[in-house]
């Protein structure tokens, strides 16, 4: 684990970008701009954009998803409702939209 700006702690407290795999409170700290949890109680971790025809979420609330977002050049159809985000159920399936529209 990469340690802060200072060499003191984890990456988590730092500025640094966290890995997949690793630690997170908010999806900014990651790479990958996901922080995902698979239920309210677990721990966060960076996790990798959701690619074509798997599930996504459309937003997010608080900066945390229980399903990524889309790889960049895919859409989320779903939700986009801002309850959808607050009860979860904004979850979508990612689509290339060029393509679809050929």
């Amino acid at each position: 684990m990469e340690k802060g700006p200072e060499g003191v702690g984890p990456g988590l407290t730092g500025c640094s970008w966290q890995e997949n795999g690793e630690l997170c409170m908010n999806s900014a700290q990651c790479k990958s701009n996901c922080c995902q949890h698979s239920s309210a109680l677990g721990l966060a971790r960076c996790t990798s954009m959701a690619s074509e025809n798997s599930e996504c979420s459309v937003k997010t609330l608080y900066g945390i998803y229980y399903k990524c977002p889309c790889e960049r050049g895919l859409t989320c159809e779903g939700d986009k409702t801002i309850v959808g985000s607050i009860t979860n159920t904004n979850f979508g399936i990612c689509h290339d939209a060029g393509r679809s529209k050929q």
